[in-house]
């Protein structure tokens, strides 16, 4: 934002070198980034926040200027300009839409010369960076940097039945705007039209064919206020940047939308001439109502972090024209209709140190940190990533959406949908995080990286959640493994997760068929008692979608779940003095007998000599017999009393043996 000394000075006394003004400017919030001296004039090149439309004219920064230094701040006095007809009689205004409008004003000159600006005006015009065009047309552009203001001037003569219509577009209709863009509008842009056609793009351009020009007598001058949102999704979708849709998108102050346009009437007059019709066509939704805030004064000193009195405060926010009163311990400001930034006590609290100078904050040679044992959670994490970085499973960051296509594989009919006019593919909120992973795995595999073993931590939406407006989709996290090193490989690389971040949870396999998994080879993940997640290898019509050249296997787990059974102090457990003594066992039995089945029936025995129980191998064969299969665990053993003996084991390993007899029909081999 370029700010002319010459023009500043209009309205505020300046007393200050250049130099000292722009370190000032950026004390005050306002940063100074460089100085141009001209023949005739100091411009200073400002970068003013988002949050601060009002300092995007001469106004705003005189205004704050004159609070900075407590110099006398002297806004222009219009006076009573001499009138002919009635405004209201000669022209009209319809606001179709508020929202899109809130406020629009039309005030009608007629009789103007349209010619050449003066040449003070021209100056002040290119201190800012701007190009004289014609005196009308210039008095616009001055008042929208004097009052942060927009203006436009329409032919009056041009606009159909002369009256104008605020309304959205209509699909399919076109405007040429003034800097002969050829522009398509449609019913998400608000569009100033008269009673045939669209005239302007709101708060963005005007058209060509009503532009004024030097055959114009008659003028219309639009002032108002247009919803910031729609003007910035208007002005990105045709691709028109200009100064006005740059303050309209931060917001304009309702109130001076009127003083702006009455400003912008004088100065016509005294250059162009002509006469003005008596008052303004108003359509204004809802009335500024100036909100309050309140400030504790205590607050303040310790926010900020020294002792400003209260009488200190009061004046800071006194000469931001806030009106502050005490009431009851607390300082209660009037917010004034150019300051929309101001809307809770912290931002009084601002204001009072950004004015009182952030120099005035005292450096500390030390920070205070209060140390806190690490969460349950942060800690859970991170031995999470540890037991799967040790296990060749590399952690991978995807995209949270997927296509319909691929929730439904899974299961998912009911899914959280974008609009199809922002994403027209993947435009599904994932309901779980394997499709994303095989995408990768994709990946991966079109460079030629064929063994591929990922994990991920990421949100997921299950279900569309509760119908209605407003209503939120089911959320959780989910930790997703994926592998195409094989079934075996991702179960051991669960088991030691779980067991990382849960040691003393009891995690098993229970099989059943689940959408996306092979029916074969998939089942759910059950955490101490609990249903947690699935786990199996992908079926191969997802492989087949996915475009996988080789079987992967996947898993999900309920991470909240997991962090439920999360273990996070260490317990110390002594190296045993002892060796175990392993007994391996072949039992034999029928086919249809699970592992988990045959674990379940040797921890029936109770034996606490007995320190573990591995798996080994599954043999079919004839040995077996029809219908049979063998499979072999290892039996281990230990006490902490001594070596245990042959016998000793050979009498455990016997009671494991009569038990399976017993419960599953077992025989054994040698």
């Amino acid at each position: 934002m370029n700010i002319s000394l010459n023009w500043l000075t209009d309205y505020v006394d300046v007393t200050l070198p250049a130099k000292e003004l722009g370190d000032l400017f950026t004390r005050i919030g306002v940063p100074c980034d460089g100085i141009e001296e001209t023949a005739t004039d100091i411009v200073f090149d400002l970068e003013v926040t988002s949050n601060r439309p009002d300092l995007l004219g001469h106004l705003g920064m005189a205004r704050e200027l004159a609070a900075a230094t407590g110099a006398e701040f002297r806004p222009p006095q219009i006076p009573d300009l001499p009138t002919e007809g009635k405004a209201a009689e000669l022209t009209s205004v319809e606001v179709w839409d508020p929202d899109l409008c809130p406020r629009y004003t039309a005030r009608l000159l007629r009789g103007v010369k349209v010619g050449p600006s003066p040449k003070w005006l021209i100056e002040r015009l290119e201190a800012v960076g701007l190009r004289s065009i014609n005196n009308v047309v210039d008095v616009t552009n001055y008042v929208l940097f004097e009052y942060s203001q927009p203006l436009h001037s329409f032919d009056f003569d041009k606009l159909a039945e002369r009256r104008i219509i605020v309304r959205r577009g209509k699909g399919g209709e076109q405007i040429v705007s003034i800097d002969e863009t050829k522009c398509t509008l449609d019913d998400r842009m608000c569009v100033i039209a008269d009673a045939e056609r669209p005239v302007a793009i709101a708060g963005i351009m005007g058209g060509l064919n009503t532009e004024v020009t030097a055959e114009t007598t008659n003028v219309l001058i639009e002032a108002a206020q247009f919803d910031p949102m729609t003007t910035r999704k208007t002005s990105r979708r045709l691709g028109i940047l200009s100064e006005s849709n740059y303050r309209f998108e931060r917001g304009v102050d309702p109130v001076a939308v009127d003083e702006a346009s009455l400003r912008a009437c004088q100065l016509i007059l005294d250059l162009a001439g002509g006469t003005l019709a008596e008052g303004v066509v108003d359509v204004w939704a809802k009335p500024y109502a100036a909100p309050q805030v309140a400030m504790r004064p205590a607050r303040c000193s310790t926010l900020v972090g020294i002792d400003i009195p209260t009488e200190r405060q009061t004046e800071i926010l006194a000469a931001l024209g806030l009106s502050p009163t005490l009431d009851g311990g607390r300082i209660v400001c009037t917010i004034p209709s150019h300051r929309g930034d101001l809307r809770r006590e912290a931002d009084l609290i601002e204001e009072v140190a950004r004015l009182e100078g952030y120099d005035q904050i005292p450096l500390r040679h030390e920070v205070t940190h209060e140390l806190l044992p690490p969460a349950t959670e942060e800690v859970s994490r991170k031995r999470m990533a540890r037991a799967l970085a040790a296990a060749g499973f590399d952690e991978a960051v995807t995209f949270s959406f997927v296509d319909a296509e691929e929730a439904r594989l899974f299961g998912h009919e009911r899914h959280v949908t974008v609009d199809a006019n922002v994403r027209k593919t993947n435009n599904v909120l994932r309901p779980t995080g394997v499709p994303s992973l095989l995408k990768a795995c994709k990946a991966n595999q079109d460079v030629g990286n064929a063994e591929v073993s990922l994990w991920e931590l990421a949100a997921v939406f299950p279900a569309a959640g509760a119908a209605g407006p407003g209503a939120l989709p089911d959320e959780r996290r989910d930790v997703t493994l994926v592998s195409t090193r094989g079934l075996r490989v991702l179960r051991g690389a669960v088991e030691t997760m779980v067991s990382a971040v849960a040691p003393h949870a009891s995690l098993e396999i229970r099989p059943q068929p689940v959408p996306g998994l092979d029916g074969s080879a998939g089942g759910e993940l059950v955490l101490g008692g609990q249903a947690v997640g699935v786990i199996g290898v992908v079926a191969g019509d997802v492989q087949h979608h996915c475009g996988l050249e080789r079987p992967a296997a996947a898993a999900t787990i309920a991470y909240d779940a997991l962090l439920a059974a999360a273990e996070t102090a260490r317990t110390y457990e002594p190296l045993p003095r002892f060796p175990a003594v392993r007994r391996d066992l072949s039992v034999v039995m029928d086919e249809d007998v699970t592992y988990g089945q045959l674990l379940s029936a040797v921890e029936s025995v109770a034996q606490p000599l007995r320190v573990g129980v591995e798996y080994v191998t599954t043999y079919r064969g004839k040995q077996a017999g029809k219908g049979r299969k063998s499979m072999t665990i290892t039996l281990v053993y230990r006490s902490d009393e001594g070596t245990l003996r042959g016998e000793q084991v050979d009498e455990q390993v016997g009671a494991i043996c009569d038990a399976l007899k017993a419960e599953l029909r077992a025989s054994f081999r040698g």
